[in-house]
């Protein structure tokens, strides 16, 4: 992606890749303000930034900030949406139970080390969150429409009766799991292997419940 008036200097050896972008110009432009927020993040910090310092990093004016987010935590969320992908499983129509936490547990393991790269990162925006109560509430709105899609596609591979608890709960329970699994494993990769993430996602699946 282009970024406008970016100077060379700003793009240090082993940073985050820029994304690609298609669209219109303001698709193009919000990517490069996205872009420039999440290069200031590495540099400084969620807490040091402001909006201004992403309209200088870019070469544009304030204008062309307040045009695409209202304030600076809209533009993080942006950040974070962009940075932080769920995880999606390719899960597999008429499989049971156990072996759909198969293949997520699978998913997790192969999303590992691009999550490990921003994981840093991540953590800093959740300290950020718990200290400003008004991005707190952003993402708790963010988390539950994230829970209530995640609800709807799982629905689509296992009926709910397959479910140990409701599936409005088992959404949660596998997002709660899958990010202690990764931090844990980003801190003890020797002991959290993958054999006990499959363990764990497996664990879901009471065996009575396989046919």
């Amino acid at each position: 992606m282009a970024v406008k008036r970016h100077e060379p200097s700003r793009r240090r050896p082993g940073k985050e890749a820029a994304l690609p972008v298609t669209g219109g110009k303001r698709a193009r432009t919000r990517a490069a303000l996205i872009d420039a927020a999440a290069r200031l993040i590495e540099e400084k910090g969620y807490h040091n930034i402001t909006l201004e310092d992403v309209a200088s990093f870019v070469g544009m004016s304030r204008g062309a900030i307040y045009g695409n987010f209202k304030d600076r935590d809209e533009l993080f969320m942006a950040v974070l949406e962009s940075r932080w992908k769920p995880i999606i499983p390719p899960f597999k129509p008429g499989a049971t139970l156990r072996q759909q936490m198969r293949i997520l547990a699978d998913a997790v393991i192969a999303a590992a080390p691009a999550r490990q790269a921003v994981a840093l990162r991540a953590l800093e925006f959740q300290i950020y969150a718990l200290t400003h109560p008004k991005m707190q509430a952003k993402l708790e709105r963010y988390a539950a429409e994230g829970y209530r899609m995640a609800e709807q596609g799982l629905l689509r591979f296992i009926p709910a009766q397959d479910l140990p608890i409701p599936p409005s709960h088992f959404v949660r329970v596998l997002n709660a799991l899958t990010e202690g699994l990764l931090f844990e494993r980003f801190q003890a990769p020797r002991e959290i292997t993958d054999e006990v993430i499959r363990s764990a996602f497996e664990a879901l699946a009471p065996p009575s419940r396989e046919p």
